[in-house]
């Protein structure tokens, strides 16, 4: 018996099924299946059928006539060419290699023939050359998460580094391995340059002593290593640290040992160990094998030292070259500069030099090193799968991204960070020469600022650069935020409560991006010297060896040459005719004062590397990489 309240929920529910309908009806299995392919018409099919037969014969036959006329008109030319490229691979050039790395090459080299090195002026940066804000048409990167990136016949200025057919489609040749090693008393240097001299970009570094535990400190301290320095301590004893385990993890090619190595050093600088997970088995249950190497264990250690510094040249490639500087920060900020700003907006017109050409050397990133079969995956160990997990990770392993939120984290601008690592008990040459280089390109983007907006709010209620801004904190992947809902670090939002929160924060952005495309790229991208040296920093190596392969040296060395072509340097260059109208001040004396005080700091860095061998241990090195007299003004490849 139903309740008064249970029939009247019923008639509710009839009612809205009547209403909402119930869809089509089941239907059972037809009784008679069998026939319904054989209908009476099916005795008509051969005559068809035949027709059919006798136009494929006849495409069959046009499409061999074809072929065989292809192969008579181009088959001679290319079969020259086959073996002439076939050729290189015996002395006195040697190049144990694939073809996939000769044809680059050759490409490379056809590209940069003739072309004039830029200068930051009217003649490369032409104002009528800026093109109209529109979204841009992009590719997704095959190793990356929600990272696009814009192909390069959209670039300004008239300028298209696209990818030539061949490149873009020279992905799809076999990788072959070639395990063939240097003999003891073979330079891998020699070998190389006797290859690539044509393509390789000269070096300003000078490295005298490259293997020893004096020369392993420089690597950390003014090196490579440099911006990853960390403090640890352990046992009660403060070391400091540069790490590289973090890739121990990742699956290699078969023929090839994995990565890692942290190495510690005491309060002195000496080295006392480094902790290798990469050296023991590859295990999937959890269990890491941590292999303890320290300096009286003769050759052990400089085993240890050779991978450690090999990973670590890896690590910094991979993570903060190809993934942090081009991928994310120049190509976000391109990206989001192009959509967002019309040419006649002030800062449009005030970054354009510091994005020439990114769009161009981004996509020759994304077509050549960044897919699957392109000289990046070619030039790792790392399987496939290794090389996916290792871009994947890098948004936790970027600088500033370590930082925990309690502590401020992620860390977005060099200020802050230096401050940071000061309480970590980090104080060293390079961030120093860091915050140096931030603060003058600060002071010129307020100076510029204040040209254009005389009233702090005028910048913060700019709608196209919050525009900007929004775009670009959305599009960035940091500290590990939720990728499919996109949420990112609400960054943006955080930062712009008030006016003056949202005037500085503006302008400390603006100055980061400019260091990140200059300093930062340089410290990261830089790389002419260790690339060179197999035997000194290699991106894979076969076990039990302290010196990369023939075809690892090729290839390193190719990918080097084939990231530096040249961009106009920070300083010297005048791109004051870029600047519009101003509403108050003078944007060319501000221009003038920022190449005074960058001249006047590049003065200073000559000096110090002068001095280097009249100062104490450690600091009796050189450091290159924010001398702003070596800077370029936008991102190579």
């Amino acid at each position: 018996m139903t309740t008064p309240r249970e029939g009247q929920l019923q008639k509710l529910l009839q009612a809205e099924e009547g209403q909402n309908g119930s869809g089509w009806p089941v239907v059972q299995p037809l009784e008679n299946h069998s026939t319904l392919f054989c209908c009476p018409w099916i005795v008509c099919v051969p005559l068809p059928a035949l027709a059919a037969f006798y136009l494929m014969n006849f495409s069959i036959a046009a499409l061999a006539f074809l072929l065989i006329f292809g192969c008579i008109i181009c088959g001679l030319p290319i079969c020259c060419v086959r073996l002439w490229i076939l050729t290189w691979s015996f002395r006195p050039f040697r190049w144990p290699t694939d073809l996939y790395e000769k044809l680059l090459y050759l490409a490379h080299l056809l590209s940069i023939a003739g072309r004039p090195i830029p200068v930051a002026g009217p003649e490369f940066m032409p104002v009528s050359g800026l093109l109209p804000p529109e979204d841009l048409k992009k590719g997704f990167l095959d190793f990356a998460l929600f990272l696009q990136v814009p192909f390069a016949d959209q670039d300004e200025w008239g300028l298209s580094d696209e990818p030539t057919n061949i490149e873009r489609y020279m992905s799809i040749l076999p990788a072959s391995e070639h395990f063939e090693t240097f003999e003891k008393d073979e330079s891998p240097i020699e070998f190389v340059m006797k290859q690539l001299s044509a393509i390789y970009p000269s070096i300003y570094q000078e490295w005298p002593d490259k293997l020893s535990d004096k020369a392993l400190v420089r690597f950390c301290l003014h090196g490579l290593g440099a911006h990853r320095l960390d403090v640890e301590h352990r046992d009660g004893q403060k070391y400091w640290v540069v790490k590289t385990n973090a890739l121990a993890g990742l699956p290699v090619l078969e023929g090839f040992e994995r990565y890692g190595g942290d190495v510690y050093f005491d309060e002195a600088w000496n080295p006392v160990m480094i902790l290798d997970n990469g050296l023991g088995p590859h295990r999937d249950d959890g269990v890491t094998e941590t292999v303890v190497v320290r300096p009286n264990e003769g050759e052990k250690w400089e085993r240890a030292k050779f991978r450690f510094r090999s990973s670590l040249f890896a690590l910094v490639t991979l993570v903060d070259h190809l993934y942090d500087i081009h991928l994310q920060r120049a190509n976000l900020f391109v990206t989001a500069l192009r959509e967002q700003m019309n040419v006649d907006h002030p800062i449009r017109r005030f970054m354009a030099p510091f994005t020439y050409r990114t769009i161009g050397v981004n996509d020759n990133a994304f077509h050549n090193l960044i897919r699957k079969g392109g000289l990046g995956p070619r030039c790792f160990a790392l399987t496939e799968q290794g090389f996916g997990l290792a871009l994947a990770a890098a948004p936790s392993l970027v600088n500033g991204a370590e930082a925990e939120a309690k502590k401020g984290g992620p860390i977005l601008f060099r200020p802050e960070y230096v401050a940071y690592l000061k309480k970590k008990g980090i104080d060293t040459e390079y961030w120093r020469q860091s915050l140096e280089l931030y603060e003058i390109f600060h002071r010129f983007v307020q100076g510029y600022l204040a040209c254009y907006y005389p009233k702090k709010e005028d910048l913060a209620n700019d709608p196209e650069m919050k525009a900007m801004v929004r775009q670009y904190f959305y599009q960035l992947e940091m500290a590990s935020p939720s990728m499919l809902g996109r949420p990112g670090p609400n960054v943006f939002e955080a930062n712009t409560t008030t006016v003056e929160d949202t005037y500085a924060f503006y302008s400390q952005w603006l100055a980061q991006i400019m260091l990140y495309v200059t300093a930062g790229h340089e410290q990261a991208g830089a790389v002419e010297v260790y690339a060179q040296d197999v035997s000194w920093t290699a991106f894979r190596w076969v076990p039990g060896q302290r010196c990369g392969t023939k075809q690892t040296a090729t290839a390193t060395a190719l990918l080097m040459s084939f990231t530096n072509l040249p961009m106009p340097k920070l300083l010297g260059g005048d791109w004051t005719h870029l600047f519009p109208s101003p509403k108050t001040g003078d944007p060319k004396g501000i221009f003038k004062t920022f190449q005074e005080e960058l001249l006047k700091m590049a003065d200073t860095c000559d000096a110090y590397n002068a001095s280097a061998t009249t100062r104490p241990f450690p600091e009796c090195f050189p450091m290159y990489v924010n001398n702003p007299r070596l800077l370029e003004l936008s991102v190579s490849l």
